[in-house]
């Protein structure tokens, strides 16, 4: 016996420098894999999911009529999502119709009026200025007559019964002339209520892109009770509902945009190693062992608590110095495509950015 334990004792002393050994080493293995993965990099957990959420809401007020789509349910970019009741629009259209065509009927009327009285204008014209003109020649041809017959009656050569019918021509000579001038006045005063149905016209001619204004913009309010979807996405916070009052503005559903990205939250200390272009690895806490990557796309301008409700104000004095957080953005790249409807936006994810 003691001949064995002194053989067994020597045994477990030769191999306790092999196990130290072969700690050691195991030791020295997990410490430079474990260097060799965080040496240079750069990591956060403060990483979540983020994605586009538009939230679709009506223009105007109305009643539901009809809501074809579901929560969670996929949509393509110009799918109706809501249907407002379109009766009272639809009515506002077709009036907006039947005032456009009373508009150009009144228009069209102004102009035909307008262009009769231009021509008339014109023609009144013309002959006031031909009666004028045959006016003032005969005036004038009367007067050198009853000169010469006034230069012959003195001299004895003429009758006094021709001079006296002389003056009588040269008086209605004159009247003609005054009757020319009258005439003159009327045409230029036509002239004028030609200028003055001109603006009539015009003020029709504005009416008609007025009716037609009204007109788009009636048809366009018949347009909002069709309520679309602006891109592609899945639905999510449905509250739409057929016969519930709607105002304009209030959330009835959102869109969910299918292409997230992620918002990592680096600390201050880390932003010198950060760059635009960088490439980075993205781990999903809701499906461990999947590796994602992406790349730095841009670096917030300013802390987080910068663009919080309610800044902290350090002009009290009692200051405590805490580590800022710098949101960066990271586009992912090559997401599997059974993969790519499980990323919802929310999902908290871990973001590795090795230094350059």
């Amino acid at each position: 016996m003691p001949a064995a334990r002194r053989w067994k004792d020597r045994l477990q002393a030769q191999r306790r420098p092999l196990i130290l050994v072969g700690v050691a080493g195991l030791l020295a293995l997990v410490g430079g894999g474990w260097l060799a993965g965080h040496w240079g990099v750069e990591e956060t957990d403060n990483a979540q999911l983020q994605a586009h959420l538009v939230e679709i809401s009506s223009r105007l007020p109305g009643t539901i009529q009809a809501v074809p789509v579901q929560d969670n349910q996929a949509v393509q970019a110009g799918q109706l999502l809501v249907l407002l009741d379109p009766r009272d629009a639809r009515a506002a259209w077709v009036r907006a119709q039947a005032d456009l065509l009373e508009a150009r009927q009144q228009a069209s009327a102004m102009r035909s009026q307008t262009q009769s009285s231009a021509s008339d204008a014109a023609a009144a014209e013309d002959q006031a200025t031909g009666d004028r003109l045959m006016a003032r020649a005969e005036l004038d041809r009367a007067g050198a007559e009853l000169r010469r017959l006034e230069f012959l009656l003195r001299q004895g050569g003429a009758a006094r019964q021709d001079v006296e019918r002389a003056r009588a021509t040269y008086r209605k000579a004159q009247g003609q002339v005054s009757r020319s001038e009258a005439s003159a006045l009327l045409a230029t005063a036509s002239a004028r209520k030609v200028t003055v149905e001109q603006q009539k016209a015009a003020a029709a001619a504005a009416r008609v892109h007025q009716a037609e204004a009204a007109l788009q913009e009636a048809a366009l309010r018949l347009s909002y009770t069709r309520i679309q979807a602006p891109s592609a996405g899945r639905i999510g916070s449905r509250s739409a509902e057929p016969g519930r009052q709607v105002q304009p503005g209030q959330p009835l559903m959102t869109v969910v945009a299918p292409h997230p990205w992620v918002e990592a939250n680096f600390k201050e200390t880390q932003l010198d190693a950060l760059r635009p272009g960088q490439p980075a690895e993205v781990g999903i806490d809701a499906f461990p062992g999947r590796r994602l990557h992406g790349h730095v796309v841009s670096v917030a301008p300013a802390s987080g608590a910068r663009f919080a409700l309610l800044p902290p104000d350090n002009a009290t004095g009692n200051f405590t110095k805490v580590v800022q957080r710098v949101t960066v953005r990271i586009d992912l790249d090559d997401v599997p495509p059974a993969l790519a409807p499980r990323l919802l936006p929310g999902l908290s994810a871990t973001v590795r950015v090795r230094r350059p």
